[in-house]
């Protein structure tokens, strides 16, 4: 393992993310006229927002970064869920939070905000990819996975308590962990399926992750239609894994391929750079992208603290 994978996984989700925002809710021929054959390959503004800005998702995964660094005892999960509670809810009110943040996610943390526990504060019928795209953090702190399942799924439950939602996140935060101990890319998806499968009452996610291997040998533009445009959880993951498993030691092409879709770019994007990130380390991610990214000094701070947990 090593600081190098926590600032890889760190680092690695909000670049993707932000290589992703520009072009969210863009369809992939639309990127293409803007941006040239191959997609975005760049940071690029949006609107008000310069380019290296990421999104929600890169705010709500270093909120969780924060909350677990601010937690105590790491093993008490009522404690790491208040933390990560009030961490939701300060954000929720950040003047920051003006990027189109989930209305599930924000509806959760108003929940939160109003006192309702976490258990109960989370929309049952969501199944959005509001849970997957932050909770690669968890996987980074615990040596054991069980409680990277654990705190996963309350992290997810807190705002997306639809089952399939549920397991998204717990895959996400599953797959960093995965990453940051070197197990073989080929191997992951197997893996995360039997630590879903008590989450995944629907078969929903596990059904999207087998389709990922069927699909492994197409290129993009015909792999990506048939796994989905990623605004759900499960596809979100597989979307994210796909890219991955393309090119495993490849940071920079795994998250532009996961940016380059017709959909959820910058979620999909994001997961798949906390993946890629933590596997292939912070020395393998492109330097200028890494000094360009919206609030470089914040990221690396809270990785080394994360690390040092």
């Amino acid at each position: 393992m090593g600081l190098n994978k926590t600032l890889g996984c760190l680092y690695g989700l909000a670049i993707g993310d932000a290589l992703g925002f520009p072009v969210e809710f863009m369809d992939i021929s639309e990127i293409k006229i803007k941006h040239g054959r191959k997609g975005i390959n760049d940071f690029h503004p949006l609107r008000t927002h310069p380019a290296g800005s990421y999104s929600d998702d890169t705010q709500m995964s270093l909120a969780i970064t924060k909350a677990l660094i601010k937690t105590k005892n790491p093993n008490s999960l009522d404690e790491v869920m208040e933390n990560i509670s009030d961490e939701f809810v300060e954000w929720a009110n950040s003047s920051e939070n003006n990027r189109a943040p989930g209305t599930t996610c924000m509806r959760g943390c108003r929940n939160l905000e109003q006192g309702m526990h976490w258990k109960k504060s989370g929309d049952i019928d969501s199944k959005g990819c509001g849970a997957a795209m932050r909770s690669a953090p968890i996987g980074l702190l615990y040596n054991d996975i069980e409680k990277v399942v654990e705190v996963a799924h309350a992290a997810s439950a807190c705002t997306h308590a639809h089952p399939t939602g549920i397991a998204s996140g717990i895959a996400t935060a599953c797959l960093a962990y995965f990453a940051m101990h070197d197990y073989k890319p080929e191997e992951m998806i197997d893996k995360v399926c039997e630590l879903t499968d008590y989450a995944d009452t629907l078969g929903e996610f596990r059904k999207k992750m087998l389709q990922v291997k069927e699909v492994l040998d197409l290129e993009p533009e015909k792999a990506m239609p048939k796994l989905g445009k990623g605004w759900i959880g499960e596809e979100a993951v597989a979307i994210a894994m796909y890219a991955f498993l393309k090119s495993p030691n490849d940071y920079k092409k795994t998250v532009l391929t996961a940016a380059n879709i017709t959909g959820d770019s910058d979620s999909t994007a994001c997961i798949a750079g906390a993946i890629s990130g933590a596997y292939n380390g912070i020395e393998n991610v492109p330097k200028d992208w890494v000094e360009k990214v919206e609030n470089s000094e914040v990221i690396r701070e809270l990785a080394e603290k994360l690390y040092e947990k």
